[in-house]
């Protein structure tokens, strides 16, 4: 659920950063939430196998680094921000968190069959 919030979350903002365009204080906030929710759903996509949508959630990390920012002309952005937009939508739809074992399910492999 927590993921899911992120995610909406970050539709939002490039959602603003599509239709607006900002600068200085505010721009650096938009890259650190927009960076920030794709480094968790580039997690989420390792631990669960699909290297597709790493690839593509670390390319939007990196594109949104606010340490070392990448400018574009105001078109290219567009297209870029739209992108992730349509990125984060699917993977809203498409990448499911795989579910973390709890304490008690690691303390009962042998009753699961399932190792580590």
């Amino acid at each position: 659920m927590y993921s899911k919030m992120v995610r909406i979350t970050c539709l939002a903002e490039l959602g603003l950063m599509a239709a607006f365009r900002f600068e200085g204080g505010i721009r650096l906030l938009a890259q650190f939430v927009v960076c920030g929710a794709a480094a968790l759903v580039l997690t989420e996509a390792i631990r669960s196998r699909k290297h597709l949508w790493a690839i593509a959630f670390a390319l939007i990390a990196v594109y949104f680094n606010p340490i070392f920012p990448i400018d574009f002309s105001r078109v290219a952005e567009l297209t870029i921000v739209l992108t992730c937009m349509v990125v984060f939508a699917a993977s809203l739809r498409y990448l499911k968190p795989v579910p973390r074992m709890s304490l008690a399910t690691i303390a009962d492999l042998q009753a699961r069959g399932e190792s580590l």
